[in-house]
């Protein structure tokens, strides 16, 4: 915080990057503090709390007198949306405790292992920026393409009791400033059972896998590529805050508009589990098909696990088969994946993916490739077909003439697995 004193010497000066030498020297002697001078530097003094702006658009003043005007009912969770919100630096940054009689049309859309998804309209749309003239939060209502705001409701089974673990967990969400990452707008409950539910960005073409049950008949390789590019992309912006996402599959990565979105990261555990004794019992939360073999083994999941697990959409995406689609998912296959199983099928992928995706899968986790890498590599596929790119992309596509209807049809829910890592796995 700065002090009266500091705020008196320093309110007058003009844009940080235009003070004279002299006016420089004294901010770096009175703002100690690194973020302070950070927010200094970039976004200027508010002259009402006579503090350094958090962001351009808003002074985190505006947020903390509106405390006292609404709670979750939960200190837990107070605290944790205050503490984004006078940290937000941008407006996807920000968590907002958001009533529940503000939304409409609330219907059912699906349910997971750890929640139960709904479609809704939010009246109020979410924040931008603060609107100085009408002293009031300016709010975008109508995003392209829709008449109003459409968001999903994730509802956390068991939540009542949600954990500071787990709420760090759904802040990951507003670490990472993405395109091909679905935003989260906050947080709200449902008054029915009392568990809380998380405001995410809606996808109208819903997941990954119903877009390959309805069009991976008619895709091209170009297409393909987007689609996997999208979500290295995700996935290094991920992996570059430090974050594992630990329940990477088809089920979570989202279509809308043409793009591919990751979401629900870290939110592969029931909302009331503490990490301690996740860790005692060592129970493995996430879809058997694509958890790596360290992983089944009783490891830890590592960002080398979520590439592993890339490998297998990749692998789904190129040939529309949900992986093992034809072998029970129990831990006798759990085994398999541990002494080296992997999915196969007779259609063809271009030998250059096709190395990168058994890279992606390699059974020592050091071997993978990096998210930065595989971001790399998949762009340079998909903006330059040279000879040899397009010589195997017409001979697979020669060879898959012959399946006229690959994709599967997957319409229910991912199973997830929970329990303890069996000893058998350890062999």
């Amino acid at each position: 915080m700065l002090s009266d004193d500091v705020f008196e010497q320093i309110k007058d000066f003009g844009n940080y990057y235009h003070l004279t030498d002299e006016q420089t020297l004294l901010i770096d002697k009175l703002i100690l503090n690194e973020e302070l001078k950070k927010w200094y530097k970039e976004n200027g003094l508010c002259k009402e709390c006579k503090q350094p702006k958090a962001s351009y658009f808003w002074c985190q003043c505006k947020f903390q007198q509106n405390f006292k005007n609404w709670t979750s009912g939960n200190n837990e969770v107070d605290k944790f949306i205050q503490k984004t919100q006078l940290k937000a630096e941008y407006y996807k940054e920000i968590l907002e405790w958001i009533e529940y009689d503000r939304f409409e049309n609330v219907e059912y859309l699906a349910k997971g292992g750890f929640g139960t998804i709904y479609k809704a309209i939010w009246k109020d749309g979410f924040i931008e920026k603060w609107d100085s003239e009408n002293n009031q939060w300016e709010r975008r209502k109508n995003p392209i393409g829709h008449k109003n705001f459409p968001v999903a409701l994730k509802c956390l089974h068991n939540s009542q009791d949600i954990t500071s673990e787990f709420l760090r967990e759904i802040g990951s969400h507003t670490m990472i400033v993405s395109n091909h990452v679905t935003q989260c707008y906050g947080i709200t409950k449902d008054p029915e059972s009392n568990n809380f539910m998380m405001v995410m960005s809606y996808a109208k073409e819903g997941s990954l896998r119903q877009h390959l049950n309805n069009r991976f008949n008619s895709m091209k390789w170009k297409s393909k590529l987007e689609i996997l590019v999208d979500i290295a992309k995700g996935l290094d912006s991920i992996h570059e805050k430090g974050l594992i996402h630990r329940d990477f599959h088809c089920g979570n990565m989202l279509q809308n508009d043409g793009y591919t979105y990751i979401t629900d990261l870290g939110l592969s555990q029931p909302a009331n589990v503490l990490k301690s004794s996740q860790d005692e019992y060592k129970k493995v939360y996430g879809v058997l098909p694509y958890v790596a073999p360290e992983v089944l083994r009783g490891k830890e999941y590592t960002q080398e696990s979520d590439i592993y697990a890339f490998g297998i959409i990749a692998y789904e995406v190129c040939t529309g088969l949900p992986p093992y689609h034809d072998i029970a998912h129990d831990e006798f296959l759990a085994i398999s994946i541990c002494q080296g199983l992997r999915p196969k099928s007779n259609y063809k992928i271009p030998q250059l993916i096709l190395d990168k995706i058994e890279q992606c899968w390699n059974s020592d986790p050091l071997k993978r490739p990096k998210a930065q890498e595989l971001r790399g590599l998949l762009r340079k596929l998909r903006n330059s077909y040279d000879d040899e790119t397009n010589k195997q992309i017409e001979e697979a596509e020669r060879i898959n003439e012959k399946f006229t209807s690959t994709s599967l049809p997957y319409n229910g829910t991912y199973s997830f697995i929970y329990y303890k890592s069996s000893s058998s796995l350890h062999k």
